[in-house]
């Protein structure tokens, strides 16, 4: 006899010819990918090679026979994957994965399949700050049996860590960015996002109560605290425009992404790539060679001040504004020669300046807007992030 399954994922129906809804159901058992059954992809951390993880295949009922099941690599399904769930996952070459075998058998009596094992064989082709996926699908059942469509592919998603460094900022060491106010081009600029991976030691203790990350006072400043809110919460202040995400208090000694992006109808704040909150504005531009207050800083405002006491890293400027999923899908590293992305201050090194004083870190777009800073030996930790 046939069961009726009680989770809701799991009732295939078809409709009785020229009946509509209104004619009872055909309910047949399905096979499907188990992990697929609550999310279609499935994750592992990959350090180093080689690292393992296994899945298997259910039935919605119990098995009167065994169920012979054949699964198979899919490259060709990460395209459609990436463009439903907002993604830009790779597939790595195929000499870096293998899966144990090809079929897998629900034998008779019970419901799930013997595990197949997968395994990164090598990571040495794998590119920094990529996330790859290996689509693995039911291809064909044993006995007639069908297959739930929704969960038929399981995506295995591979997250290798970024290993970098970040450096630290503080009265003795903020950097300034000189060549934003030599570029006339950036005037009046009708997009921008602003971001950075922050780690704060404390914050202000002190009116105003303003730890500043980057921007520049009163154009495009990101900072945490004001004398309106708490020393920790995350801020943008553009003008009268200065939203502020106080239902989200940062917490220190922990590492946040933090994404300001002007969208010409919006100022919105990301944490950790999830939006927090926004304000409305009226298609002004923003002016990124604005002087006022000694221009654009990293870890500092109002002429210098204002400092922000931790580490930041993977600080970015970009001349459009990022989506949601483009700033939850690359935190921890982007191409430098990514669209539209104006500066790239990785702050996983430094040089000394040619003046003997100070540090440069380079901009990693090869654009030429470096970043100068105060200390001739600037603080720096190790950082990673998966």
């Amino acid at each position: 006899m046939k069961l009726k399954y009680s989770i809701a994922p799991l009732l295939f129906a078809a409709l009785l010819s020229g009946t509509g809804c209104q004619e009872e159901a055909e309910v047949y058992p399905a096979v499907y990918m188990t992990d697929a059954q609550s999310n279609p992809d499935k994750s592992m951390t990959v350090e180093e090679a080689p690292a393992k993880t296994s899945f298997t295949v259910s039935s919605s009922e119990l098995a009167r026979q065994d169920v012979h099941v054949k699964i198979e690599v899919q490259p060709q399904l990460i395209d459609a994957f990436n463009r439903k769930y907002g993604k830009n996952y790779r597939v790595p070459a195929e000499n870096c994965y293998a899966i144990s075998a090809t079929e897998t058998v629900i034998e008779a009596g019970f419901s799930t399949s013997s595990p197949v094992e997968f395994t990164v064989t090598s990571i040495d082709g794998f590119a920094e700050g990529v996330t790859y996926c290996v689509p693995v699908s039911i291809t064909s059942v044993s006995g007639g049996m069908r297959v739930l469509e929704p969960s038929r592919t399981l995506y295995i998603v591979l997250k290798t860590p970024v290993i970098s460094k970040a450096i630290y900022l503080g009265s003795g060491n903020v950097y300034k960015v000189p060549s934003f106010q030599e570029d006339t081009n950036l005037a009046a600029l009708p997009q921008l996002t602003l971001e950075a991976r922050v780690y704060m030691e404390r914050f202000a203790s002190s009116d105003p109560y303003i730890s500043s990350i980057m921007g520049i006072e009163g154009v495009c400043g990101v900072r945490f605290g004001d004398v309106k809110i708490d020393p920790n919460v995350l801020q943008i202040c553009h003008g009268d425009y200065q939203p502020a995400a106080t239902d989200k208090p940062f917490d220190t000694e922990k590492w946040y992404h933090v994404a300001a992006v002007w969208t010409g109808s919006s100022w919105d704040i990301y944490i950790d790539g999830i939006y927090a909150t926004g304000v409305p504005t009226q298609g002004e531009t923003v002016d990124l060679s604005s002087d006022n207050s000694g221009g654009f800083y990293l870890g500092a405002s109002y002429g210098g001040g204002r400092y922000m006491y931790g580490y930041i890293a993977e600080a970015r400027v970009w001349t459009r504004a990022l989506s949601q999923s483009e700033i939850a899908n690359n935190m921890n590293y982007v191409d430098p020669a990514s669209d539209g992305l104006l500066a790239y201050w990785r702050m996983n090194e430094w040089e000394p300046n040619e003046d003997g004083s100070g540090n440069v870190v380079r901009d990693e777009t090869g654009h030429g807007y470096d970043a100068i800073g105060g200390s001739s030996d600037p603080q720096m930790i190790d950082t990673k992030w998966n």
